[in-house]
C-alpha cells in the first residue's frame, strides 16, 4: 500500500506539471488524485496503513487567460483629447473662451454642431503641414463621399500614405481617402495602372506610336513583345477617348469642314471573298472627320463604311461636342450623303399640309432652319490634276455666309480638313497607303486614332496658331531672343492653358462629374 501511494503521488506531480506548462491545452481538464503526502520528510510509520481509508480529491486546473494587449480605455481617452483640441480651436476662431479640460460639449454648441451632426470634421490637425499634392487624384471607391471628385472640393479629403517600389525599381506614391480609409496607388485611373514596366518606357513607346511608328517597330525598339505594345495602345486609346470627351464639350465653333479618309482593314475590298464581304469588317474603311479650321481642332471622327448612316454618325458626334444653340457653317465636297445627313441631324421636322379635305396627310419631311448654313466645293480633275474649283451654297443666304467667312479672312474651301487628313496619315501608321502597318482590326484603328488625335490636340504645338510676344524674351547664352509663344490646338480653343507633356496626357484623371470648387 505504501508503494502504491508513492506511485500515485508521482503521477499527480507529473499531471500538474503538464497542465501548467503545456501550450497545447486549450480547455480545463478534471482528474482524480490521492491526498498529498510529503514522502521525503514523513516517516513510513506515519503513512496511512492498509486499513485506513484512502481520500480522493477532484482538482480542476483553471484555463489561463491571455492578458489584454492595451488598456480598453486608451481609445476613449484619445478621442476625448482630440475632442478637446477641436473645441479649443473652434472656440478660438469664434472668439469665445476655451472651456475647462473636463467639460463636455453642450448640446447645440459649436463643437456639438460641427462634430456630432455628421458634418465634415476639422482638417487642420496638429503636426507638420501637408507636403504631398493630392488635388489631382480622387477616391476610386464607388459609394464614397469623395468618389471621382478632384480637389479642391469640400468632399475631397485625400492624404499621402507612404511609397512603394515596383519590381522594375520605380518608386511610386500611395494615397489614402480619409472618408472610406481606402488606400490606392498614384497610377490608379491612369494608363500605367497594373503594368510592371517602368512608366518612362511606356509613355515613350506610346509617344512613338503617336508619331507614326508601327506596332512591331515599337516592340523592337523598346525590346518588348508586340502583344505588350498592343495592350499599351488599347489602354492609351481608351484613356485618350475619355480625356477628349471630358474636355471637348460645349464648344463654340464658327465653322466645321467635313471630309472622309480612305483606308482598309486586313484586306482591300477587291481581295475579299463573298463570305468576308457579308460577315466581317474587313475591306475598305472610311474615317469621317470634322475639323474646326480656326482652332485646328478635330471636332469628331467616325470609322465606318462609305454610306449614309455613317455620314449621319459623324454629324451626331459633332453635335454632341457643340454648345447648345451653336450652329457652325458647314463646308464639304460634293458627296451627296452630307446633305441628307445635315438635314436629319441639324434640321427640323415639318408636317406638310394636306391638299384638299380627303385622303391621308403627306409624310413628314426634314427642312433646314433659318440659321443652318452649308456650302460645297466642286473640283474638276483631268489627268489626276485639279483644273477648276467651284463652290455652291446649299443652305443659307450668300450675304450671311460671305460675312461669316470674311470675319476670319477665309473663303469657302475644304483645305484645312484635307491638310488634317495628311497630318493623320503621318501620325497614324495604319493610314499609310503603301506599307505593312495596316490595321488587322477596326477597334485597333480606333484606339490608335484616339491616341494620335489627343496627342495632336494637347502635346504638339501648331505653327499656324503661334502668337507674337509683345516683347522678345532673352534666352541664355548668345541665342536669339524668343519672339513667339507656341500654342497647341487645345490652347487655341481655350481647353487648356499650356502645352502638355506625353506623361501629363497619360496620367490625366478623368472624374465622373466635373464639380465646381466651393
Amino acid at each position: 500500500m505504501i508503494e502504491m501511494s508513492r506511485l500515485l503521488f508521482g503521477l499527480w506531480v507529473v499531471l500538474c506539471f503538464t497542465q501548467d506548462h503545456s501550450p497545447m491545452v486549450n480547455e480545463p481538464q478534471s482528474f482524480f488524485v490521492i491526498e498529498q503526502f510529503d514522502c521525503s520528510s514523513t516517516p513510513s510509520s506515519a503513512l496511512p496503513e492498509a486499513n485506513n481509508p484512502v481520500v480522493w480529491v477532484e482538482i480542476e486546473v483553471p484555463h489561463r487567460k491571455r492578458r489584454p494587449y492595451r488598456n480598453p480605455l486608451r481609445k476613449v481617452r484619445k478621442e476625448l483629447r482630440q475632442l478637446r483640441r477641436r473645441t479649443r480651436r473652434l472656440l478660438k476662431k469664434s472668439g469665445k473662451e476655451s472651456p475647462k479640460t473636463g467639460d463636455d460639449p453642450q448640446p447645440g454648441s459649436v463643437v456639438e454642431t460641427a462634430h456630432t451632426i455628421g458634418k465634415m470634421p476639422a482638417r487642420n490637425k496638429l503636426g507638420r503641414p501637408a507636403t504631398i499634392e493630392t488635388n489631382h487624384v480622387f477616391c476610386p471607391t464607388e459609394g464614397c463621399r469623395g468618389f471621382h471628385i478632384l480637389g479642391p472640393h469640400q468632399n475631397h479629403w485625400i492624404v499621402g500614405a507612404g511609397t512603394y517600389q515596383t519590381k522594375g525599381g520605380e518608386r511610386r506614391q500611395m494615397f489614402q481617402c480619409q472618408w472610406c480609409k481606402a488606400t490606392f496607388s498614384e497610377t490608379r485611373g491612369t494608363v500605367f495602372f497594373g503594368f510592371r514596366t517602368p512608366s518612362e518606357t511606356i509613355y515613350r513607346a506610346l509617344a512613338s506610336l503617336a508619331e507614326g511608328m508601327g506596332i512591331r517597330a515599337t516592340a523592337r525598339v523598346f525590346e518588348v513583345k508586340k502583344d505588350t505594345v498592343l495592350r499599351w495602345l488599347r489602354r492609351a486609346g481608351e484613356h485618350s477617348a475619355m480625356v477628349s470627351a471630358y474636355l471637348m464639350r460645349n464648344l463654340q465653333v464658327d465653322q466645321a469642314q467635313l471630309d472622309e479618309l480612305w483606308t482598309f482593314v486586313f484586306k482591300k475590298e477587291k481581295n475579299l471573298s463573298a463570305w468576308e464581304k457579308l460577315h466581317s469588317e474587313y475591306g475598305d474603311t472610311w474615317v469621317w472627320t470634322a475639323v474646326d479650321p480656326i482652332n485646328k481642332l478635330v471636332l469628331a471622327f467616325h470609322v465606318g463604311d462609305h454610306e449614309q448612316e455613317h455620314a449621319e454618325g459623324i454629324l451626331n458626334k459633332l453635335k454632341s461636342v457643340l454648345a447648345k444653340g451653336c450652329l457652325p457653317l458647314f463646308t464639304s465636297d460634293q458627296l451627296p450623303h452630307y446633305i441628307q445627313g445635315i438635314l436629319n441631324v441639324f434640321g427640323r421636322r415639318v408636317q406638310p399640309k394636306r391638299n384638299g379635305c380627303r385622303g391621308r396627310f403627306p409624310n413628314p419631311r426634314m427642312e433646314p432652319t433659318e440659321d443652318l448654313q452649308y456650302a460645297t466645293v466642286h473640283k474638276e480633275r483631268k489627268g489626276g490634276r485639279i483644273v477648276s474649283v467651284t463652290t455652291k451654297i446649299i443652305f443659307g443666304y450668300v450675304e450671311d455666309i460671305l460675312a461669316r467667312l470674311n470675319a476670319h479672312g477665309m473663303k469657302i474651301n475644304t483645305s484645312f480638313v484635307e491638310r488634317m487628313n495628311l497630318t493623320m496619315r503621318h501620325l497614324v501608321s495604319r493610314l499609310r497607303r503603301k506599307g505593312l502597318t495596316f490595321s488587322k482590326k477596326r477597334e485597333s484603328l480606333e484606339w490608335h486614332l484616339h491616341l494620335s488625335i489627343a496627342y495632336y490636340h494637347f502635346v504638339l504645338s501648331h505653327r499656324g496658331l503661334r502668337c507674337r510676344l509683345p516683347e522678345p524674351i532673352p534666352t541664355r547664352g548668345k541665342g536669339s531672343p524668343k519672339k513667339w509663344e507656341h500654342r497647341s490646338p487645345a490652347m487655341s480653343a481655350g481647353l487648356t492653358d499650356h502645352i502638355w507633356s506625353m506623361k501629363e496626357l497619360l496620367t490625366f484623371r478623368v472624374p465622373e462629374v466635373r464639380l465646381a470648387s466651393p
